[in-house]
């Protein structure tokens, strides 16, 4: 049975997946980003399953490449044993044993094996970026070991949302700086062979053909989001909806694509394209924002539009305000602001510290009271310094607030602490 992945083309996403392959195959590790929906998923498995595009891009290398794809959603547990097994099975080996040392100890010999093969192994890795906060700072230490075995012979790639240095701890960026550091590839948000060959796996689908003119205005409301461009094409053949923003707007599986998007941002990213959408200008935009794809240039008066256009009308039509409470869900065991899951933008140290002031709102907090909560490993409390805790709070309000230079949750008491308002 023929593969999906292997009916690609070979251009597809082509300038994005050699910058990827550059970095890999020298052994360097390296990071993936996009927004929700734009792809990231769909490169990496490109790169598992699809030996034809590979050949492409890599010429006579291609044979001594041995990709292994890992959907961390699947990892069922984050303990030692647990996460050793789950890359054990990406390279077709289902160990017995349970204890964790010797599982480690089998992975690297598995991998070193390969490498001594003249094989080069590279790991992918799906949705890290939403599991990367509850693994253990071995797992960190599995990869380096990892690397030290095989030398140049082994590499990561990590498919994440956003920059990785945004999201994990500042001990593990710091000791562990080679796996994150200028290694990004943003994928772009519009791709027309991506685009092409959506459009002819849909045609395909359906038995019918979507005229020219339907093409050019499905790609000029989404922008050519692969999901949001997937579903409307599916609308137009399927139920022959109307191409109009009002009328999209009003669909579930258009505007639950476009949720995706709006929650996965940091607060500030919210209020700049919350501004944006009723045409107020931005200075100086979230520069994430830039790198993600959602804005762009639009004229040499550095005047900036959406990216896709569908989602400036659906946060000016269906976000009334941005001014929200930041909370706990007991429910979900999730911090919230409105909708947007904040947790999932939050370093565990990050999330610690978050968590601790929701849990004292309107108090004022002492560095003697937030240490142990964050770094409750650390025996003395002098070992961290004020500089540390002012970095985590820089960052935090970075996520959290619509302003951060003019926060209005957490707020520091000059010479006593810090104080959450919701």
């Amino acid at each position: 049975m023929q593969i999906f992945e292997s009916q690609f083309p070979n251009d597809y996403r082509q300038e994005e997946i050699k910058k990827i392959l550059d970095y890999v195959v020298v052994g360097k590790f390296c990071q993936v980003v996009c927004i929700p929906g734009a792809g990231k998923a769909t490169v990496l498995r490109l790169l598992a399953h699809n030996r034809k595009l590979l050949k492409f891009h890599m010429g006579e290398k291609e044979p001594n490449v041995q990709f292994a794809y890992f959907n961390f959603l699947d990892l069922s547990a984050f303990d030692e044993a647990t996460i050793a097994k789950f890359l054990l099975a990406g390279l077709d080996e289902k160990p017995r044993e349970s204890d964790p040392f010797r599982l480690t100890k089998t992975l690297t010999e598995s991998v070193s094996k390969l490498a001594n093969s003249g094989r080069t192994i590279i790991f992918l890795f799906d949705h890290f970026d939403e599991c990367q906060n509850r693994l253990p700072r071995s797992f960190y230490q599995t990869l380096k070991t990892l690397k030290s075995f095989a030398k140049f012979k082994f590499s990561v790639v990590f498919a994440t949302r956003r920059d990785l240095l945004q999201l994990v701890d500042e001990e593990i960026s710091r000791d562990y700086w080679d796996f994150f550091v200028e290694n990004a590839v943003y994928l772009k948000v519009f791709d027309r062979p991506a685009v092409d060959f959506l459009f002819t796996q849909i045609e395909d689908v359906f038995s019918k053909k979507l005229t020219s003119k339907e093409k050019s205005d499905i790609i000029q409301i989404t922008g050519g989001h692969a999901k949001l461009t997937k579903t409307v094409a599916e609308l137009t053949l399927g139920q022959n909806i109307g191409l109009i923003a009002e009328n999209l707007l009003g669909n579930r599986q258009v505007t639950s694509a476009i949720w995706e998007m709006w929650l996965f941002l940091t607060s500030h990213e919210q209020y700049d394209l919350f501004r944006l959408s009723r045409d107020f200008s931005l200075n100086e935009p979230d520069e994430d924002l830039v790198k993600l794809d959602l804005v762009r240039l639009k004229d040499q008066s550095n005047n900036l539009a959406f990216t896709i256009p569908i989602f400036k009308e659906f946060i000016k039509t269906k976000i009334p305000n941005v001014n929200l409470k930041i909370f706990f869900d007991d429910e979900t065991r999730e911090i919230k602001k409105g909708e947007s899951i904040i947790s999932e933008l939050l370093s565990p140290q990050e999330e610690r510290l978050l968590r601790f002031l929701i849990q004292n709102p309107q108090r004022v907090l002492t560095r003697d009271e937030i240490i142990p909560q964050v770094w409750p490993q650390t025996q003395v409390a002098e070992a961290i310094s004020d500089e540390a805790i002012d970095q985590m709070v820089f960052r935090l309000r970075k996520k959290i607030e619509d302003e951060p230079a003019a926060p209005k949750h957490i707020l520091t008491v000059k010479g006593r602490g810090l104080k959450f308002e919701p």
